[in-house]
This record gives structure tokens, C-alpha cells and sequence, in this order.
């Protein structure tokens, strides 16, 4: 299997070279709409005097939310993958955003950041692909300053993406991954089918994980993609298909609307995109 660092650097998250800063916002808005909810749950916004990282920056998407709707006294980008930190290098030029941009190695997860010297941190749709989580949650203790927060997104294992499209669309109705289980079939269907590494997580198990290393928070709240949305009209399909198994049929059986139409499983939005929000 190919490691972490080669993958992300040949397979950059949605990106393209902008022509000029307001093409490059438009991208910002456009990146953030395809996750209903998203921007409001991992704000960019309100960072102002503060020491903020961006772990696992990617292109740069983020970084240029921080830039622009935050006056941040410092800014980092961390990523493993040194073709993804160029086109965030490109791009913050487009909007003359100071940050400083560092290239870590996945095995060791060390940042070359003074200990307790961040107020803040932002890491979105990136701790699912991580190594050693435990070691990344490690430095995040180590460099954050008390009372500093801990911005999460990572993917949910109580979503329409895992129990409909991966367990019913991709698997019985298309045929694929029949032969992998059904994590494994997970982890093809988010970031490419040879990405290494792709976790879900139940909301109370990343929970315990977080807070055995000293913060404490919790779930926020659950994005949802336009692709689940767009899928939704199978669900009753799904729940008659004999072939299902029941825990996929039970979770899709207890899915309500709320009052604008979004999925919900008990209290939460049922989309790939869990929040989450800790202190130290």
C-alpha cells in the first residue's frame, strides 16, 4: 500500500490555480458549499490577535478563510505533502497572506512550534488519514497554551455516506468492494480507492480518544455533502433491499427531516463531516 506522504502529495483535495483573489475566494465559497452546515460549524472567522495552525492545510483553503476573515497575530500551515504546500504558497500570494508553512513527516507527527504557543488550532478532514493519531493529539497538547481551542472535523460513522451510499449504492446496487469489509469499502469511497488511510468515527468513541490526552468539548455538530443529500431518494430502497444488513436498515429506519429537509439520526445531522470543539 502506498504511504501517507506519496499519496498526498500526487492526490491534492479540490484545488486549481487561481488567476486572481476573487477567483480564489469564489473557490473558498464554492469549496465550503458543498458541505451544508460546514463554515458554520469551523469558522475562520474570530481568530483575530490570535496564534493560529492549520493542521494539514492542504492547498490552502483554510489558510486563505483565516487570512481574510481574521486578523491572526500568527499564522501556520502544516502538511505532509510538499505539493500541497506550494499551491498554498501560490495561493495565499494571490490575497498577500502572511503564514509560515511547514512540511512535517507523518511517521513522527513532530511540529517545530514552541510549546504552548498557539491559541489555536484547526485541523478539517485530516485526523481520519493520520498514522498515529495518538502522537498528533500529543503535540496538539504539548503546543497549545491553556485555554487554548481545538477546532475537529473528522468523519462520521453515523452518516448517510457510510450506511447508504458505501453500504448500499457502492456495494449491492454497483457491486463494488464486495469482497473488503465494510470499513475497508469505507476507506475507498472517500479520498480515492487507494487512499491508505480513512477512519469513521462514532461520535463518543473520537470523544474518549480527545480527552485522554488532557482537552475536553465535544461533538458541535454534523455537515452534510451535497452528494448524500443527493442520495437520499434511495433510501427507502435501501431499507427494503433484502441484501442490507440490519445495522445499515436500522440506522436509515430512524432517519427524521428536520424542518429544512436535512437527514437527521436522533439529535444530529447525518452527514460525513462531525465537529467537534475542545479546550485545553
Amino acid at each position: 500500500m502506498i504511504n501517507p506522504t506519496e499519496y498526498w502529495t500526487k492526490h491534492l483535495v479540490a484545488h486549481r490555480r487561481h488567476p486572481t483573489r476573487k477567483a480564489s475566494l469564489e473557490h473558498f465559497h464554492w469549496r465550503n458549499a458543498q458541505y451544508h452546515g460546514y463554515l458554520e460549524l469551523m469558522p475562520v472567522a474570530g481568530q483575530n490577535e490570535k496564534v493560529v495552525l492549520d493542521y494539514g492545510c492542504g492547498p490552502g483553503n483554510d489558510l486563505v478563510g483565516f487570512g481574510e476573515f481574521s486578523k491572526t497575530k500568527k499564522l501556520y500551515g502544516v502538511d505532509i505533502s510538499s505539493s500541497a504546500l506550494r499551491f498554498a504558497e501560490e495561493r495565499l500570494a494571490l490575497h498577500d497572506i502572511m503564514a509560515e508553512l511547514i512540511q512535517i513527516d507523518d511517521s513522527e507527527n513532530e511540529l517545530p512550534i514552541s510549546s504552548v504557543s498557539v491559541d489555536y488550532i484547526h485541523t478539517s478532514g485530516v485526523l481520519h488519514h493520520c498514522t498515529h493519531l495518538n502522537s498528533v493529539l500529543k503535540e496538539f497538547h504539548r503546543i497549545l497554551k491553556p485555554g487554548g481551542k481545538l477546532s475537529i472535523m473528522v468523519y462520521n460513522h453515523d452518516s448517510l455516506w457510510l450506511h447508504l451510499y458505501v453500504a448500499y449504492v457502492l456495494r449491492i446496487e454497483q457491486g463494488k468492494y464486495q469482497d473488503v469489509s465494510l470499513m475497508d469499502a469505507f476507506r475507498r469511497s472517500t479520498d480515492g480507492a487507494e487512499c491508505p488511510i480513512s477512519h469513521c468515527y462514532k461520535k463518543e468513541d473520537f470523544i474518549e480518544v480527545v480527552k485522554s490526552f488532557g482537552f475536553f468539548g465535544g461533538l458541535s455538530g454534523c455537515s452534510i455533502s451535497k452528494h448524500e443529500l443527493s442520495l437520499l431518494h434511495k433510501r427507502n430502497a435501501a431499507v427494503n433491499c433484502k441484501e442490507l444488513d440490519s445495522i445499515h436498515t436500522s440506522f436509515l429506519n430512524e432517519i427524521t427531516l428536520n424542518q429544512n429537509g436535512i437527514p437527521l439520526y436522533g439529535n444530529d445531522v447525518a452527514g460525513i463531516g462531525s465537529c467537534y470543539h475542545f479546550s485545553k
